[in-house]
């Protein structure tokens, strides 16, 4: 019950000192009033300055009333019960017309005091300019940068390998013959529907990646930081303080950290089917002979087994099975091989194992190959082996007889991940 004056408090709730001590506003004797104890004030309803109603500055609060048992509880009129409950344990006569309720009705008239029914607090929400969000509001002006920077950075198409082909040239043992063969289209007859696209880098490309790695690490951090306060585990002036950097509010903290999770899952789905664009999306689209990479592009053809009876839900399913691996772009390999050069100068790429070497003349990759004769007397006819000329010429453009397999580090496996 609070009261303007202690003297308006019922009998049985007037408070009553010992010498020496004051009765003060958090409702308990002391030695003195300080301004903390004052500040306790449940009359205030955990309110002050501007939320404060101006008719609830004055009030202070009578001695608390002792816990009541309720024989016939409501729970559709539980206020009404509770008031009626406690103003008969305080001897409280017609309170209805004597007592108010705070915030609803306040003293004035036959009002002498009023319940302490405080409304529930609004909850407690961001002001969006604490130190956590600006750090995000950085970490999202670099990515916004690195979106513009690569305006200038365009993605293509490529050319097909598969267009206005002709027969594939298939190198003797005269090594100018082969050099001087010409043939329309950097293909391997062996996959005809292959494409190829050239790529360089450029400065502000390699810059952009480079962002996009820097903020997908921060945002890993940002995530370790709110997992590690909603345990209360934060150093600091925060050591195990639970939801500390939500206002230690239980339900702003899991809405927070279920939003940050879901944008992570979103972020990584995206990742995931641009991994294969992303790299040479930041790169300078050219002619497969004219760039520092090749991309090739492979489809994937699945292999199924004809089966004795059509199975309506089999081929819905792999309608749409077809339909996410396309959207998702899973329905092509897409391997960038870089371009190096051999011995003598030649561009060329190594892509499964096989090298492809460019021709100076028509601007086209292709593998060679060395006719080893069709028959046993060929075959006889080499029993003497290569000159070291020869030798020599066929290693560089064939490349060595070994199969490399490289396999990253664990570093580099986790990065590879990201």
């Amino acid at each position: 019950v609070c009261v303007a004056e202690l003297s308006n408090c019922p009998a049985s709730l007037r408070p009553s000192c010992p010498d020496g001590q004051s009765f003060c506003a958090d409702g308990d004797c002391h030695d003195e009033c300080t301004e903390e104890i004052q500040a306790q004030n449940p009359c205030h309803c955990s309110r002050s300055g501007g939320k404060l109603p101006s008719e609830a500055h004055d009030l202070i609060p009578c001695l608390v009333i002792p816990n009541v048992t309720i024989q016939q509880f409501h729970p559709w009129n539980s206020q009404n019960d509770i008031r009626n409950a406690c103003g008969a344990e305080a001897n409280i006569t017609d309170q209805s017309k004597t007592v108010g309720v705070w915030g609803k009705s306040w003293l004035g008239g036959d009002i002498a005091a009023v319940w302490a029914e405080c409304p529930a607090a609004p909850s407690p929400n961001y002001k969006y300019t604490e130190s956590y969000w600006i750090a995000v509001y950085a970490v999202g002006s670099i990515r916004d940068k690195s979106a513009d920077s690569s305006d200038g950075v365009a993605p293509g198409s490529g050319r097909s390998m598969g267009d206005n082909m002709a027969e594939k040239p298939v190198f003797g043992s005269t090594p100018k013959d082969a050099l001087t063969e010409s043939w329309s289209g950097s293909v391997d007859m062996a996959m005809p529907n292959n494409r190829l696209s050239g790529y360089s880098d450029s400065i502000l490309g390699t810059v952009c990646v480079w962002s996009i790695a820097v903020v997908t690490i921060l945002w890993i951090c940002f995530l370790g930081v709110w997992t590690a306060d909603y345990y209360g585990s934060l150093p600091g002036k925060h050591s195990g303080v639970l939801y500390s950097l939500a206002y230690e509010n239980d339900f702003l903290e899991l809405a927070t950290f279920l939003i940050l999770w879901g944008i992570t899952f979103v972020i990584l789905i995206v990742l995931y089917v641009l991994k294969p664009h992303l790299r040479n999306y930041f790169r300078l689209l050219t002619l497969p002979a004219k760039g520092e990479y090749v991309c090739v592009v492979r489809p994937l053809h699945e292999i199924k087994v004809t089966e004795t009876s059509v199975n309506w839900l089999q081929v819905h399913i792999n309608v749409l099975t077809e339909w996410l691996q396309a959207a998702m772009s899973r329905d092509k390999e897409y391997t960038t091989c870089p371009v190096e050069r051999t011995s003598e100068g030649r561009l060329y790429f190594t892509y499964q194992c096989t090298r492809y070497v460019l021709d100076e003349q028509t601007q086209q990759y292709a593998p060679y190959e060395f006719d080893l004769g069709s028959g046993h007397r060929g075959l006889i006819d080499q029993a003497g082996g290569l000159s070291s000329t020869e030798a020599s010429y066929r290693l560089e453009l064939v490349g060595p007889n070994f199969i490399e397999v490289k396999v990253p580090n664990i570093f580099g496996a986790f990065a590879r991940e990201l």
